[in-house]
Order: structure tokens, then C-alpha cells, then sequence
């Protein structure tokens, strides 16, 4: 115990062992050794010894050993249960659990999540393309909510990836579908799918909120469909009205006995689970590319904003609860703006007609004589 001198093939060194007892009682044993010299190794106890009768020393933090996949494990079962789109954070998690699954979650760096996004890059979606910015960006930003719960958890101090920052790279699509592509596109569609075509397309509901929809939320009568918050993305209740031509095809729709989903696929008689393959096919069937089911939502919202509707009340009829949101799905063409000068100079031709018939229209002023009669009048 104390200070001790040995030899090595490399030469002469110090030991310094030291066993003390902690304020709570508890004894540990600290040893350190390839101490340069006697001195050095005699100031090393002795900082040792007061250390150890502050209560300092011992209660260094040991690195956590849970890695990335152990936090995954913890996160999972709340995002099964809060998470509307927890089968879509499940696909996200499988990409960066795939690549970095093994690691030590406290030990992440930016070098990890930059080295991960290379990886990725490299590999194809289902579009065989590389994945977009905004999907590296969301698998990012679900490993981040996976530490941060880690952190609440008290499982990990700090989140390591706290200050990675996101690509947040501009990827708005600009794909609207106006009537008459819609006409067409609803032409080419499997007669049991048409349904959820036009009501997608008539109401400008999420792909969830229309698949998932339920009998119970519908009043046929009035022609509402009544959303609760947990039946919406965005968790705040929402009152969607129902165009004539929806509420027709509602009405020619069977409906069971018991409260079950409006929309069936017939093959299974449950709800739709994943209906790509059904809008390729009719995209595909119409000579139409480059369309998603979800530009349906996009298209609702930029025609009613073109119908002359105001943006705060297709805002309140989508489910959009901020602007910059709101602005990435209502999309202004070069059309919109020629339309706008058109409308300004229709405004400046009425101005200019009304002022020109009133600098031509003569003075009436009245007759003297009339005059004379009148002041007769009155003072008789």
C-alpha cells in the first residue's frame, strides 16, 4: 500500500496504491500505476486521499453501456402506443438500427450520423432512387426523440446527438391534380377503389385518416365526417363536410352490421393496410408519372385556394395548423399570378370607368327662377 517503485524493460516507475474508507463507509481500493517519479506519485496519493474524504473522487459517471439498438428497445413500446404512424417510424428505425444498432449510444457523434447518411445514400428505396434529404432527415430526428427518451429515462446522461444538425434541404412537390386529369385518373381506377380516390381527392384527409376511417365518425345526413384527436395527425379534433358527389358514393357503399371501417378491401373484407400498388396501377393506367397518393391532399388544397376559397378556412378544412406547413401544400404557379394581374387590371378598368363618368356628368344646379319661387314660398 502507498508508494511503491518497480522496474520494466522500459525503465523505472511509480505505483501508487491507496485504500481508503468513503464519508458513507463504504472501502475502495484505487491503484495507479507508470508514475514518472517518487514525487509525482506522492502527490497523486495524497490528492487520492482527499479526494476520497470529500466523497469527490469515486463518483465519476461510468460511460453507459447501452447501445443504440437497447435504446430502440426502450422507445419502441411508447411509440407503438402514442404514435399514430408508428409502422412508419418502425421502417425509419430499421435503416439507422441496421447501420448503427451496435454501437455505444453515449458514445454517437455528428461523425457517426454524417458517416450514416453516406451509407444510406448509397442504397436504393423502392423508387430505386437514393433516399430523399427529408427521409435521411426524419430517421435523424427519430434517433435523436430515441436518446432524448433515453435521457428522461435516466438511461444515458446527455443526448450525444443533441447538436446534429438536420439537411432540412427544400423538397416541396408542386404535382396537382386538377379536374380533368382527376376525371381521368378516377376513369382508370379498379371500380372497389374508386371510392377512396374521390373521397382523398374531395376532402384533402392524410392517407390514414381516409383508410382508417370508421362509420362511426360519419353522419350521412348531414354530410360531415366528425374526426376525433386521436383519429388525426395532428391530435386536435376536426370537422370535415362532405361534397354531393362523396356523400353519393358513401351512400352506394355496403355497410355491416357492426361499426367497422367504410372502406374495405374486398379480397381480405378488413381495412386497407397499403393501397400503392391500386393508385400506381391507375396512374399507370391514365399515362400519368411522378404522382403520389398524398399530392391528392396537395391538389385539394391548392384548388380551393384557386376556387376563390380564403387560405384560413381551407386551412381549418385540411388539418393544417401552421402556415409553413400549410404554404408547402398550397402551391402558386405561374398561371396563379398571370390570373392575379388579369384580376388587378380588371379592378383599374372599373376604377377608371366610374371616375370617367363622373368627370363627365354636367352640373345640376338649379334655375333662378325656380329659386325666387322657392324663397317666395317660404317666406310667405
Amino acid at each position: 500500500m502507498g508508494v511503491q517503485k518497480y522496474q520494466t524493460s522500459q525503465g523505472t516507475f511509480w505505483a501508487v496504491d491507496v485504500e481508503e474508507t468513503l464519508p458513507d463507509g463504504q472501502v475502495v481500493r484505487v491503484r495507479k500505476r507508470r508514475v514518472p517519479t517518487r514525487e509525482m506519485a506522492q502527490a497523486l496519493e495524497a490528492k487520492m486521499r482527499i479526494d476520497a474524504f470529500e466523497g469527490r473522487h469515486f463518483d465519476r459517471a461510468k460511460t453507459p453501456k447501452l447501445t443504440v439498438a437497447e435504446v430502440w428497445a426502450l422507445y419502441e413500446p411508447v411509440c407503438r402506443r402514442d404514435n399514430a404512424a408508428w409502422q412508419t417510424e418502425m421502417t425509419r428505425a430499421s435503416h439507422f438500427l441496421r447501420h448503427l444498432g451496435k454501437k455505444l449510444a453515449a458514445k454517437l457523434t455528428v461523425a457517426d450520423v454524417d458517416a450514416y447518411r453516406s451509407l444510406r445514400l448509397e442504397e436504393k428505396t423502392r423508387r430505386k432512387e437514393p433516399p430523399a434529404p427529408a427521409t435521411l432527415d426524419r430517421e435523424v430526428e427519430l434517433l435523436k426523440r430515441c436518446l432524448n427518451y433515453a435521457v428522461t429515462c435516466s438511461k444515458l446522461p446527455v443526448n450525444p446527438l443533441a447538436h446534429a444538425k438536420l439537411l432540412r434541404k427544400p423538397n416541396v412537390r408542386r404535382s396537382v391534380v386538377d379536374e380533368a386529369m382527376f376525371a381521368d385518373l378516377l376513369a382508370n381506377t379498379d371500380p372497389h377503389f374508386q371510392p377512396v380516390m374521390l373521397f382523398a381527392y374531395d376532402t384533402g384527409m392524410r392517407k390514414r385518416e381516409v383508410l382508417d376511417l370508421r362509420w362511426s365518425l360519419v353522419d350521412l345526413k348531414a354530410g360531415v365526417v366528425r374526426l376525433a384527436p386521436q383519429d388525426t395527425k395532428g391530435g386536435e379534433s376536426r370537422t370535415v363536410y362532405l361534397t354531393s358527389r362523396v356523400r353519393a358514393a358513401l351512400a352506394e357503399l355496403p355497410r355491416a352490421l357492426h361499426d367497422g371501417y367504410v372502406f374495405l378491401n374486398p379480397t381480405t373484407g378488413t381495412a386497407w393496410a397499403d393501397v400503392r400498388t391500386l393508385f400506381l396501377r391507375a396512374c399507370r393506367r391514365a399515362g400519368i408519372e411522378g404522382l403520389w397518393f398524398h399530392d391528392l391532399r396537395r391538389s385539394f388544397v391548392t384548388n380551393a385556394r384557386r376556387r376563390g376559397i380564403a387560405e384560413s378556412v381551407v386551412m381549418k378544412m385540411s388539418g393544417h395548423r401552421t402556415r409553413a406547413v400549410f404554404d408547402r401544400y398550397n402551391i402558386v404557379s405561374e398561371a396563379d399570378l398571370a390570373d392575379a394581374i388579369v384580376r388587378l387590371e380588371a379592378g383599374q378598368t372599373v376604377v377608371r370607368q366610374d371616375s370617367v363618368k363622373v368627370q363627365n356628368e354636367p352640373y345640376k344646379s338649379e334655375k333662378p327662377s325656380q329659386l325666387c319661387a322657392e324663397k317666395a314660398s317660404v317666406s310667405s
